[in-house]
């Protein structure tokens, strides 16, 4: 990848932000407590930066494009969402948290304690769908593969479980695979593609997308809040895979069946993308719950990313929910975005 900054005056970078609207998605610095974000100044006058895709000798193929500075007109809410933080960092029922917010309609962000990292889960399931189809997009016929598991595979526990369950034996397309992993996070049907996947493929994944290589072996592999959230822009945008899987993706990621969390804040006629993970370590009473979306409101879309680290699961998932509710109270009765 390769980084090039244009500096503009905020006025100018407008006019460019609404050429690349499809392009955005953010980068920067936060506070990471309600007290240190009330004194973080922001700064308007953003400059520009393009990502663009390496591999090519003549041409850039562009990823994204993001302000450098978070919104002043964003700060309000950020306070109010590391309140939310803090109330329940006091109470014991989180350990950690990270909050990531980008309006889609125009590049607008703001970062609750960047430096907090998680071990994703299942929101690893989100790359190992972008490895396939870019892989579908060579060769289509990836998708008609058959596969099947036996009643006998061990598949890790999760707290929260789909109604949609595979059938040990039966053969499965690559396709429907990706439906059962998306969709329902069925775990069978990712250890299926799992252990199908081209491995270096899955990697490139990362860093076309300009982050670390991952170490799939590693179950302590942990990501950002924000390089979470990346996955999901470029299928928004369309910008990594072509129009029709990118489509696809968000269909898929529109049908998980996941409530409890940030669909829960929200309006039941409100359409959402989504993926939730979770993460845990029973020794030692260690639970992680995350969820990434695109909530599509109405002609304000915006991304949200919630990290939560906690004892409990379920108390993880009712926070998650707060935060979106606070968000999109916020965002839908705003002129600002």
């Amino acid at each position: 990848m390769r980084n090039i900054k244009i500096h503009l005056s905020y006025s100018l970078s407008i006019i460019v932000l609404g050429a690349l609207a499809y392009y955005f998605i953010s980068n920067g610095r936060s506070a990471t407590v309600s007290e240190d974000v009330a004194k973080v100044p922001v700064v308007e006058n953003n400059h520009l930066k393009l990502t663009t895709q390496k591999g090519y000798s003549f041409i850039q193929p562009l990823l994204k494009a993001n302000q450098e500075s978070e919104s002043e007109e964003l700060k309000p809410l950020k306070i109010r969402v590391a309140n939310i933080i803090d109330d329940n960092s006091k109470t014991g029922i989180l350990s950690g948290a990270s909050i990531y917010l980008f309006s889609l309609s125009d590049g607008k962000w703001m970062y609750i304690n960047p430096d907090e990292k998680c071990h994703p889960g299942s929101l690893m399931k989100m790359p190992m769908l972008l490895t396939y189809l870019r892989e579908a997009d060579r060769n289509p016929e990836i998708l008609n593969k058959k596969y099947s598991f036996s009643s006998g595979q061990k598949v890790p526990a999760q707290t929260f479980t789909s109604s949609m369950r595979m059938e040990a034996g039966r053969p499965y397309t690559v396709k429907e695979l990706l439906r059962y992993m998306a969709a329902y996070s069925d775990n069978n049907a990712t250890k299926i593609l799992n252990e199908n996947a081209n491995v270096p493929e899955f990697v490139r994944t990362f860093t076309d997308l300009n982050m670390a290589e991952p170490n799939v072996s590693d179950r302590y592999y942990e990501i950002s809040a924000k390089n979470a959230s990346e996955f999901l822009l470029v299928l928004y945008y369309a910008t990594y895979i072509s129009k029709s899987n990118s489509e696809f993706a968000m269909q898929l990621l529109s049908e998980c069946d996941f409530k409890e969390g940030i669909v829960k804040g929200l309006p039941a006629n409100v359409k959402v993308a989504h993926k939730f993970g979770e993460w845990g370590d029973n020794r030692v009473n260690v639970h992680e719950m995350h969820e990434v979306a695109v909530v599509y409101l109405q002609d304000k879309p915006y991304l949200l990313t919630v990290v939560t680290k906690g004892s409990n699961s379920k108390d993880l998932a009712n926070i998650i929910s707060t935060v979106s509710k606070t968000v999109y109270d916020e965002l839908a009765s705003a002129s600002h975005l």
